[in-house]
């Protein structure tokens, strides 16, 4: 097949898929639908597997027409539902059409696979660190209906009956593992104080918990009863009706960690008919999932028409460190400044030939805080004009309107990321003017901004602001090292002695032209990914060490720093090897 009759065929599928997935979230919330809805789901879990990566997985021309005839069919089982009839009879001309080019294809081979199946089951493997891709079978996708039906069934186990007590046990350890998953979800999540290395033992007992409820499914005994995990948990995440962040992790998360392709269209209906409370959980799902499928199911949705879903999948997108041009560049002609931001972002991590020309443009915006995101993008990319633009922002007079504020913030924290001795007068004008501000000094790291720091320190003390003190005080540690004296622990003497005192330490160690210090020592890239791997290295900066890791490599190493500590253990040796062969 030529690569447009590839490219063809793919785009059909794809847009016959989602018209069955907009007729199946119409048709959930009706009476009287259920074979329709039957019909739609066995058509869309077939049409799963046929849309693969970068084109199609061998597909049999003739499956794809009995998928049309059977759309057919359930469109003429409609009555008085003109809209949804016509989006089928589309869908099946679609279908039809794809069938077509297939036919005339020497590299489409009949496919053996049933339409949910997959091929053999793999040893079962232990997630240790990060999730397995674990290979069972799923059912057709469901809709979460509008109004809940109480008849439904909730906890759904296959076999052939056995004995009462042995499926009782499995719905109860079924249970304890959908609720451990729920509540595991949350509690991997730190708060900024916490060290970051503290959530891997949640992590590794939200893996256990997985691969524990994924082996329901593969009873060593083929006539023993097995739980249907997917329908199962489907259940379970909607048995409120108040929207649960835990719940909705859980079947999120779950999905994400299953092999097959069908799995993501559960993922994809659920995410649709959920309440925005509850998009959080498909964000973590999303990024910390195992499915091969995730990445272009969040391209499939970053182009969304409801910017909320879209919203999801860029933050996904970006937390997973993958780009795509095409969403780049219909994000840049959204309007609203926030999909210019996520357009910013994902342009970025585009080579530098796509990325530069997005980014200038938008740096031409008439919105400041537009053009300054896209300068930060363009410093990450070695790009001179970035930082020049910068520079201008904050040399520009202040005004009152909260995008320049803004503009101007974020002007002086990339600037002082970035750390260019020339920026010092600069950044401190800055910085004095707002003095929330001025614990950013310690992070551009000149030694001529450690007395600016002890002034503002001393001021605090004098005040009483002991909250802006403390963070006066780790400020100066990371431009100086040692240990500055905190004034709310000291009386006032005893504080102003031993300030002193660090401060003349501070200058006698100080090698003479060091333009940069991070605690004490001449600054390095390495230094970020020491602090970065360090286990006392709390939460809440780790965000800011990678936005400094992002402008100091161009990008070269991407981290999630909301991810797997063993991922991110991972990424932080990988970088630390690019660096060193670097130079």
């Amino acid at each position: 097949m030529s690569g447009g009759g590839a490219g063809r065929t793919s785009a059909l599928l794809a847009t016959a898929r989602l018209a069955l997935e907009e007729s199946l979230m119409v048709l959930a919330d009706r009476r009287g639908s259920d074979a329709v809805l039957e019909a739609l789901r066995d058509a869309l879990t077939q049409l799963a597997e046929a849309v693969g990566p970068g084109g199609l997985t061998p597909v049999s021309p003739e499956g794809i027409a009995r998928v049309a005839g059977g759309v057919t069919s359930a469109q003429e089982l409609l009555g008085g539902e003109e809209e949804v009839a016509s989006r089928l009879r589309s869908a099946a001309q679609w279908l039809r059409e794809a069938s077509e080019i297939l036919r005339g294809s020497p590299l489409m081979q009949p496919s053996s696979r049933g339409a949910g199946a997959v091929p053999g089951i793999d040893e079962f493997l232990a997630s240790v660190g990060v999730p397995r891709a674990h290979r069972i079978d799923v059912p057709a996708p469901k809709v979460i209906a509008r109004e809940d039906d109480p008849g439904r069934p909730r906890l759904a186990v296959r076999g052939p009956g056995g004995p009462s007590g042995e499926l009782a046990q499995i719905q109860t350890i079924a249970r304890d593992c959908f609720e451990d998953l729920a509540s595991l979800g949350s509690l991997r999540k730190l708060y900024p104080v916490e060290p970051w290395v503290d959530a891997a033992p949640f992590e590794q007992r939200l893996l256990d918990t997985l691969d524990a409820l994924v082996s329901l499914e593969l009873p060593l005994d083929p006539e023993a009863p097995a739980l249907d995990v997917v329908e199962s948990l489907f259940a379970y995440a909607t048995e409120w009706t108040v929207p649960d962040f835990g719940r909705t992790f859980a079947l999120a998360f779950t999905l994400c960690c299953l092999a097959p392709e069908g799995a993501m269209r559960w993922v994809v209906l659920a995410l649709r008919r959920s309440h925005p409370r509850t998009y959080p959980a498909f964000v973590d799902a999303f990024a910390l999932g195992s499915n091969p499928a995730i990445g272009r199911t969040i391209v499939e949705l970053c182009v969304d028409e409801d910017p909320a879903i879209a919203s999801v999948a860029l933050e996904a997108m970006a937390r997973r460190g993958e780009t795509d041009m095409a969403s780049a560049v219909l994000l840049s002609m959204r309007p609203g400044s926030g999909f210019n931001s996520k357009a910013i972002e994902l342009a970025a991590r585009l080579p530098a030939q796509a990325a530069n020309p997005l980014l200038v443009r938008f740096m031409a915006s008439p919105d400041p805080v537009v053009g300054v995101l896209s300068a930060a993008a363009l410093a990450s990319l070695g790009e001179e004009s970035g930082p020049r633009h910068l520079r201008k922002r904050l040399q520009e007079p202040r005004g009152d309107d909260p995008r320049d504020q803004e503009a101007r913030r974020i002007a002086l924290e990339t600037l002082c990321l970035l750390g260019d001795a020339g920026d010092r007068s600069l950044v401190a004008v800055e910085a004095a003017a707002v003095p929330e501000m001025m614990p950013w000094l310690g992070w551009h790291g000149h030694p001529e901004h450690a007395p600016l720091l002890e002034e503002a320190l001393r001021r605090a003390a004098v005040s009483g602001a002991y909250d802006e003190a403390e963070r006066l005080v780790r400020a100066l540690e990371r431009l100086g090292g040692g240990q500055v004296p905190h004034p709310g622990k000291l009386v006032p003497s005893a504080f102003e002695a031993e300030l002193t005192a660090w401060s003349q330490a501070l200058v006698g160690r100080t090698p003479l032209g060091v333009p940069r210090l991070r605690f004490g020592a001449p600054w390095t890239p390495g230094a970020i990914l020491t602090e970065l791997e360090a286990a006392e290295t709390k939460q809440g900066e780790r965000p800011v060490l990678t936005r400094e890791l992002t402008l100091a490599t161009g990008r070269m190493a991407h981290l999630d720093v909301e991810g797997w500590v063993a991922a991110q253990r991972r990424d932080i040796a990988a970088c630390r090897e690019l660096l060193a062969h670097r130079g």
